[in-house]
């Protein structure tokens, strides 16, 4: 007791450490404190999906890389992704598939979830199917109105929202919300819930598009774009890119549900391959449009349009009677086609009587199409389809962000 006095009396010891010190240590403090959050986050995220479930439930996430930004933010930019695609057990939760300023979507699927897809040519392939979507909302633009009189649920540290066998809604953040929405059958209360506690937005990284264009119309601005069309994001997966366009600006504020373009002034511009894009030419009413009793003799037959038989159109944006293609084939002498002497041909093309138009790239490996709701509008179509260059839509890594995919759209 008399060394205790002794000290005290002596006043306090000198400091071992700079004020610089203690700024330095609090930034390293401040630093580990956030990896350590990042990892006990990841782990409640774990320890949640592992429950009532058999061990070997495992939770995988794609390497995001580290960033100031919070884990759990949403982005800054109107057309940015932070979610992330992962898997639990065998559901797989996809990279987005679509984006507006107000939310993000991506498709739920199985892992053997497949349906069997006609090529067109006798020949068919095995496609990767979806059933069920997650929408991730920006904060304060869902309203869980329709979730009135759903079941509580715990989701992590949130409380969620359930209706049987049709969707499940929870805050991943205060005012920020996500849903489930699944197909019939597709995904039962256990699955629901595995997904949206293994749900982890990241940093924020912008959208892009596999093409760019030159021209756009006067007065339509950007609401959706993405691999997938924002009218069809289950289904098979074949198309290759969609953008959405609106003469209006659509708002994100009060949603109980994501939109998808109805009763509004839409363009659109979806990318196809071409065995998908041949089939759904062949399907298209090519007689629309002419006047009664006009009858359909000289509207375009079926065939392959990279066959050795087929003759394409001289001009096929004129008439019903020319069949679209994206090869053109020389004359030899006899009259016969020559396969040998083919030749680019990418003219766009449009269904009589109807907003809607196409193009073939030049390596005939996809097909392009442009819609609109506005009446008369295939001159615009015509001009939104010249000036587009498409990269590989099967490397994302050729994609383009919105300033060079879209220069001088208003979004």
């Amino acid at each position: 007791m008399h060394e205790l006095l002794e000290t005290a009396r002596a006043g306090d010891p000198p400091m071992r450490h700079s004020t610089d010190d203690f700024i330095m240590g609090g930034r390293r403090r401040r630093t580990r404190r956030r990896m350590v959050w990042a990892t006990s986050a990841a782990g409640a995220v774990l320890a949640v999906a592992g429950i009532a479930v058999v061990p070997q439930m495992l939770v995988t996430h794609r390497d995001v890389a580290v960033s100031d930004q919070s884990v759990m933010s949403y982005p800054v930019s109107a057309f940015a992704y932070t979610l992330s695609g992962y898997t639990v057990g065998d559901l797989e939760v996809s990279d987005p598939v679509n984006v507006t300023p107000g939310y993000q979507q991506a498709r739920i699927r199985r892992a053997n979830e497949t349906s069997e897809y006609d090529l067109g040519d006798g020949t068919s392939e095995n496609v990767a199917v979806s059933r069920s979507v997650l929408t991730v909302y920006r904060a304060g633009t869902f309203d869980p109105v329709r979730f009135e009189g759903a079941a509580s649920v715990p989701v992590g540290d949130s409380t969620g929202l359930y209706l049987a066998d049709t969707a499940l809604a929870w805050q991943y953040e205060p005012g920020s919300w996500a849903v489930i929405d699944a197909g019939r059958g597709h995904l039962s209360r256990t699955d629901m819930l595995h997904v949206a506690a293994a749900m982890r937005p990241g940093p924020s990284r912008p959208a892009t598009l596999p093409w760019r264009m030159s021209y756009l119309p006067p007065g339509y601005h950007l609401s959706s774009m993405g691999i997938a069309a924002d009218d069809g994001i289950v289904g098979a997966h074949l198309q290759q890119g969609d953008a959405r366009f609106t003469r209006e600006r659509e708002e994100y504020t009060g949603l109980t549900e994501p939109l998808a373009g109805a009763g509004t002034d839409n363009l659109r511009v979806k990318v196809y391959p071409r065995s998908y894009g041949d089939s759904l030419l062949a399907k298209v009413d090519w007689t629309a449009g002419r006047s009664p009793g006009a009858g359909t003799s000289d509207a375009p037959s079926w065939g392959p349009s990279n066959s050795a038989t087929y003759r394409p159109a001289d001009d096929p944006s004129m008439s019903a009677s020319h069949w679209p293609a994206y090869t053109s084939w020389s004359e030899p002498a006899n009259g016969s086609p020559d396969p040998s002497g083919q030749t680019a041909e990418v003219a766009p093309f449009c269904v009589p009587g109807r907003s809607a138009c196409y193009r073939y790239t030049a390596d005939g490996a996809y097909l392009i199409e442009a819609t609109a709701t506005a009446e008369g509008s295939g001159p615009e179509l015509l001009t939104v389809l010249r000036g587009m260059r498409v990269d590989d839509p099967t490397d994302t890594t050729t994609w383009s962000e919105i300033v060079d995919a879209l220069p001088g759209v208003g979004r």
